[in-house]
């Protein structure tokens, strides 16, 4: 696989949590790329999909408490809103009047509510996370995490994600993480996450991504009604299999922001 040239970046959050990632220099409108719970920046050059769109201005960062940005421990500092405002600096960093936003799972969902609160996003594209209320049980969000912090918290989620079928990048992703911190990420969901997500500003094209066979495809359909979104059917059975074809979902956002700037309206 070929390696982009990338450049390093830092920048702080809103809270002062110190925040590093990379810039690809390409064409056009940036796009930020956001991670999931389990992940960090590597995983869109390991999953093929920063190949997929060779010629994108790419703006990838670590979330607090991921790959090399800063830990900060405490569940209520990784509540959603401040993931949101993660993306927000790095896009107050760099300056630009628009961007797209491009998030994975939990990520996905936090690409959907930075469009919320930012009108800068023209389009945000969230891959297998819908935008409705979801329901936390205390218990087992608590259970989840309680197995991530523990001694073998490590194999714990390597082998969920195999038995899963998740692609090698997921997995390997896994080996990556701060256990403490992840855990402190996982009871994080507390802080906002069962909120849904509402439409703030006109004009922005809200893309829902996920798997042809997801056992909640319903609820994606309600969110394509109610915000006025697109919804893209990926050919899996399930979400997390979907992670396979991530680099092939990036070539479609290659193709589709090729169209625009041609003028030809490719969708």
């Amino acid at each position: 696989m070929r390696q982009p040239d990338l450049e390093p970046f830092e920048t702080a959050s809103a809270d002062g949590a110190r925040l590093r990632g990379i810039r690809r220099p390409g064409s056009g409108e940036p796009i930020v790329l956001v991670h999931g719970v389990a992940m960090d920046r590597r995983i869109w050059v390991d999953s093929g999909f920063l190949d997929a769109l060779p010629d994108a201005d790419i703006l990838a960062l670590d979330l607090r408490g991921r790959g090399a940005s800063e830990r900060v421990g405490a569940p209520e500092r990784h509540g959603i809103d401040r993931h949101v405002e993660d993306v927000r600096a790095v896009m107050d960093l760099f300056g630009h009047p628009g961007y797209a936003v491009f998030g994975v799972y939990f990520g996905g969902r936090t690409a959907l509510q930075v469009a919320a609160a930012d009108a800068r996003v023209t389009r945000a594209y969230s891959f297998c996370a819908h935008a409705e209320a979801v329901e936390l049980p205390d218990d087992a969000v608590e259970e989840e995490a309680a197995a991530i912090e523990a001694p073998d918290g490590c194999r714990y989620l390597t082998d969920h994600f195999r038995r899963v079928g998740a692609p090698d990048w997921m997995v390997e992703a896994c080996t990556r993480v701060d256990l403490p911190e992840l855990a402190a990420v996982t009871r994080g969901l507390w802080h906002g996450s069962a909120r849904g997500v509402e439409r703030r500003h006109s004009g922005q094209d809200l893309v829902l991504i996920t798997a042809e066979g997801d056992a909640e495809l319903d609820v994606f359909t309600v969110g394509e009604r109610r915000l006025d979104a697109r919804l893209w059917l990926v050919d899996s059975p399930t979400r997390v299999k979907a992670a396979h074809r991530l680099a092939e979902v990036g070539a479609r956002v290659a193709a589709e922001i090729a169209g625009r700037a041609a003028g030809t309206g490719v969708r």
